[in-house]
């Protein structure tokens, strides 16, 4: 089976991917030690990520060519379904911050098993608690610039709105 040769940005991607894996060893090995709720909450935050980026490129290039165009009717309807597509995607953003939040407290539950080998269980229980509060760090992080991506867009799409149809 013949691969063909990855593209640049493929490329790149990869190679900081393994920098980063060379730098910080412990992440690469962090996907083996999550439990599968979180496993797939990462996968769905991922999928979240991905739209969310499309949309923003979509949206700023939309408004972007909006400058050119004259009719009144086209120009109220696309900005009425970029309006909509935004308000979507902060109710998409919120639900996954809820999720988290059940996840999180749900995974927060686990840091209290130990294994049975002569250590004190304080120590090893705020060990669990680090783990999981540099998890949560992380993925706040996420939701911060999540947010913050689409306030820059549906703020980009309301001064369209007014300078247009004013």
């Amino acid at each position: 089976m013949v691969f063909a040769e990855p593209t640049r940005t493929a490329w790149c991607l990869m190679t900081v991917l393994i920098k980063v894996c060379q730098y910080f060893p412990e992440w690469s090995s962090v996907w083996q030690q999550l439990t599968p709720l979180l496993r797939l909450f990462l996968l769905l935050l991922l999928l979240v990520c991905i739209y969310a980026t499309y949309f923003a490129s979509f949206a700023l290039l939309r408004l972007r060519s909006l400058r050119t165009v004259r009719t009144d009717n086209s120009l109220q309807n696309t900005l009425a379904r970029l309006n909509n597509r935004s308000a979507n995607l902060r109710q998409i953003i919120t639900a996954m911050s809820y999720l988290f939040g059940l996840i999180f407290f749900l995974q927060i539950q686990n840091a209290f098993w130990t294994p049975e080998n002569g250590r004190p269980v304080g120590p090893m229980v705020l060990e669990n608690f680090r783990d999981d509060f540099r998890f949560a760090a992380a993925i706040f992080l996420v939701f911060f610039v999540l947010h913050s991506v689409q306030w820059f867009v549906s703020s980009r799409i309301g001064r369209t709105t007014v300078r247009l149809v004013t």
